[in-house]
């Protein structure tokens, strides 16, 4: 059962993301995630990774130093705290990229575009080639997902269901995918016949997966609405940093294991 933080304010948007980012730090524990594909990259071109590698890194240690600061000063997490999503989400692209690239032996995988990265890898999920240890980040969501019901505040209360909670994650990130697309292609309402068969045409071949958790909310912190962080109390945007940190923590270790398992076995 999942036990809701507690928290200073009583602000309810502030309050879920919360909730999502303590859940997705609990099911992350002693994450682990195996993949059945055979690395094409070929060892002499093991070089290739030292640029990408040496900015993973670089960008681990940005975090790092922001976590001991806001460990010590809380007010620095008022600000630090709209910086982690958009941090942590390019640190789990490049390692992305470098696990692509080792999987695929193509230098495009390099650069791949964010939205086609994360597509790639939840096909990976459905053809069960790339698997967690914890069933919950296997799902990838169809268009059904915007079909999952709970009760109004269901997930604020003091103990909700792990798996409700879970899906009502992946309902927020379907939305979220299908504003993103929108505002992409221009598509500023669905009053329109065209503009609804667009929409319609999207959501019809729309997947969710956890990746898409981590990409999006570097688009809503960068880009599109942080409003639920303003004015939150230190303590509690303190506690939102620690837990958020917590999850990409758990997926970057997670991650980093199995690109060092795929390297051992990269042909000559």
């Amino acid at each position: 059962m999942l036990f809701t933080p507690h928290v200073s304010t009583e602000r309810k948007d502030f309050q879920t993301h919360l909730i999502y980012a303590d859940l997705l730090a609990q099911l992350s524990q002693d994450l682990s995630v195996s993949c059945s594909l055979t690395p094409l990259l070929k060892r002499a071109k093991l070089d290739d990774l030292r640029t990408k590698q040496k900015l993973i890194d670089l960008t681990r240690k940005s975090i790092s130093d922001e976590l001991e600061i806001v460990k010590f000063d809380k007010e620095y997490s008022t600000s630090s705290v709209l910086w982690l999503p958009i941090k942590t989400y390019y640190l789990i692209y490049h390692q992305l990229c470098l696990i692509d690239y080792i999987l695929t032996g193509e230098l495009s995988s390099m650069t791949i575009k964010h939205g086609k990265c994360t597509d790639t890898f939840s096909k990976r999920l459905t053809a069960k080639t790339f698997q967690f240890s914890q069933p919950f980040f296997n799902a990838v969501c169809s268009r059904k997902i915007l079909d999952f019901k709970t009760v109004s505040g269901e997930h604020l209360r003091l103990i909700s269901s792990e798996k409700r909670t879970y899906g009502l994650i992946m309902k927020k990130v379907a939305k979220e995918k299908i504003n993103n697309h929108k505002i992409t292609w221009g598509i500023l309402h669905e009053r329109s016949a065209e503009n609804k068969a667009a929409v319609e045409k999207y959501k019809n071949t729309m997947t969710v997966s956890i990746f898409d958790f981590f990409y999006l909310m570097r688009l809503r912190m960068n880009y599109r609405n942080s409003d639920f962080i303003d004015d939150i109390p230190s303590e509690d945007t303190k506690k939102y940093f620690l837990r958020y940190y917590t999850s990409a923590d758990n997926f970057y270790k997670c991650l980093d294991a199995l690109m060092k398992e795929l390297i051992t076995k990269l042909p000559v």
